[in-house]
């Protein structure tokens, strides 16, 4: 994490913007900082080193610019000086990329109650996003989100962790395999494949006077759509989200009937994060949240149903 004055001064220098106020917003996975110069706000976003390279987080931002060229609601991404979209700042770990979007004025994120006319929305701006990645192209690298980086790999990680936990371990284990085969099973028939968002939550989406604006593309990638639908799926809002998404595409049937596998890919993955992944940037104090112990109270729900 840089100074406020570093942060500051890098704009300035990079965008040529007369910076008046400069907050950081969050530090978790990346830096994000609010801007402000006379008469505009930003959002600036500088990327951890080693997670994405310079050239996969300039396919995010051509994807951000394709969308908001699509119609579909999302910010703006600002140009450095030179006219590229992405700039990069020396850090003691190494070069950390960064990019400046417009500020996003809205009425902020849902708040509860959540209702089904807001999911609807939600969903029908998901569909939009999907729809737009079909005609995307960039010159740019992205790693795909396929079977083996959503779940065959997560699943490998996790059981390491898990070793002394015999019974949650044995459960994982029995859950995981049966979930890349039922995927697996529905591949050969065909699952809708493209640009996914990959992480398709509330959290994600700002509502306005004009609607929802989507944001936050840093785990987008090409990969199963069904598997970006799996954590709305398990919400109580899921046939409003479905029937909102389904206005702008359709559903298939292999992509709904791989819901619940893909929802146990996603919940496998998410322990990775918060096993593996998180304790390396945000210390292993970390493991102490309830996170990852909050997912596997829902895994074992999911095993009851599933395997019965």
């Amino acid at each position: 994490m840089f100074t406020l004055g570093a942060v500051r001064d890098e704009i300035a220098d990079a965008y040529g913007l007369d910076v008046s106020g400069c907050t950081l917003l969050r530090s978790f996975v990346n830096d994000v900082y609010a801007v402000v110069t006379p008469g505009s706000r930003y959002v600036f976003k500088v990327y951890r080193h080693g997670f994405w390279s310079p050239d996969e987080v300039a396919w995010e931002l051509d994807l951000s610019r394709h969308l908001l060229c699509s119609g579909v609601p999302v910010a703006e991404v600002v140009p450095l000086t030179d006219g590229r979209l992405l700039g990069s700042i020396d850090a003691p770990e190494g070069p950390r990329p960064y990019a400046l979007t417009a500020f996003i004025e809205s009425g902020g994120k849902a708040r509860q109650p959540f209702t089904d006319q807001l999911y609807r929305e939600f969903g029908a701006v998901t569909a939009a996003f999907h729809t737009a990645g079909d005609s995307f192209v960039t010159g740019y690298p992205r790693p795909s989100f396929d079977l083996i980086t959503t779940l065959i790999q997560p699943l490998g990680l996790v059981l390491a962790e898990l070793a002394a936990r015999p019974l949650d371990r044995a459960l994982i284990q029995a859950l995981g395999n049966e979930a890349q085969r039922r995927i697996e099973d529905l591949l050969a028939d065909g699952l809708d494949w493209g640009v996914v968002h990959g992480d398709v939550t509330l959290d994600n989406v700002f509502f306005g006077p004009g609607g929802p604006v989507i944001y936050d593309f840093d785990l987008a990638g090409l990969g199963f759509r069904a598997y970006d639908l799996h954590g709305v799926w398990q919400t109580e809002h899921w046939d409003a989200f479905a029937d909102g998404y389904q206005q702008v595409r359709p559903l298939g049937d292999n992509d709904l009937a791989a819901l619940p596998w893909f929802a146990i890919a996603g919940n496998i993955s998410n322990l990775k994060f918060h096993l593996v992944d998180k304790p390396a940037f945000a210390g292993t104090e970390s493991l102490a949240d309830g996170w990852a112990e909050n997912i596997l109270i829902g895994v074992r729900a999911a095993a009851e149903r599933l395997l019965g």
